[in-house]
């Protein structure tokens, strides 16, 4: 069994593999007491541990909490030891997660295609024909921006993110939801439309993390959603190291 954990700006995921299956997963942040979900996992018995994080004051933090907790190795995913090909000016800049998954699509999916991952921010990821990263685009996360937008302004209230019944809102909170999500409906197959232009290509559309779910059903653009997508390109790059 291997463990892989997702060190995020706003949460943590981690996935329990036999070989290449996904057995278990689960969410946390680093605010919570993580020692049951620690003893649920022992109860697997995993041998090894693969981090990727995009928080290096984290890093550190649960290596020791697994090595100390599991008695286990752990791996941590760089841009050095992913075996993929970064066609960037900076490759080291580029975030664990978004390597992962590109690990992923390049294993499992067609080239050439868009990540879309949404989490703290939401990345577009383009992967060409040859299985390389050659870029992309970062803009806010959906929740990311609800929060900046309510905490700046005096008379608006926190509110649920999901899409309200028509575009057009008849109070302050309808007014929000429609504004953030169906604009990132629009930003999305905007930004796909637009990537698809410059590369020339119809690439295939992969969408992952967290509002992947809720925005998948009102895309018109056809794509795949893949809700553990950067775990699973965790195991693909522990695997080609070893």
């Amino acid at each position: 069994m291997k463990l892989a954990l997702d060190i995020g700006n706003t949460q943590i995921k981690f996935g329990v593999f036999n070989k290449q299956d996904l057995v278990y997963s689960s969410y946390f942040n680093d605010s919570n007491n993580i020692e049951n979900k620690f003893k649920k996992i022992k109860q697997l018995n995993p041998e090894i541990c693969i981090i990727s994080s995009v928080v290096p004051s984290l890093t550190l933090k649960y290596e020791n909490q697994i090595r100390d907790f599991f008695n286990i190795d752990t791996f941590i995913i760089n841009a050095e030891n992913c075996k993929i090909k970064l066609d960037v000016t900076k490759p080291e800049t580029v975030g664990a997660d978004r390597i992962c998954n590109v690990a992923a699509v390049k294993n499992i999916y067609n080239n050439p295609s868009i990540i879309v991952d949404f989490g703290t921010a939401t990345t577009y990821d383009v992967v060409n024909k040859k299985g390389a990263f050659i870029g992309g685009a970062i803009a806010p996360g959906i929740k990311t921006s609800a929060e900046y937008l309510i905490s700046k302004a005096a008379l608006l209230k926190d509110t649920d993110l999901k899409f309200p019944k028509n575009i057009i809102g008849k109070n302050t909170k309808e007014n929000i939801q429609a504004g953030i999500m169906f604009g990132a409906v629009d930003q999305v197959e905007g930004m796909i439309t637009r990537i698809n232009t410059e590369t020339k290509l119809n690439n295939q559309i992969i969408l992952t993390g967290g509002f992947s779910k809720l925005l998948s059903p009102k895309l018109k653009i056809p794509h795949t959603l893949d809700i553990d997508l950067t775990l699973k390109g965790m195991i693909f790059i522990y695997e080609s190291n070893n």
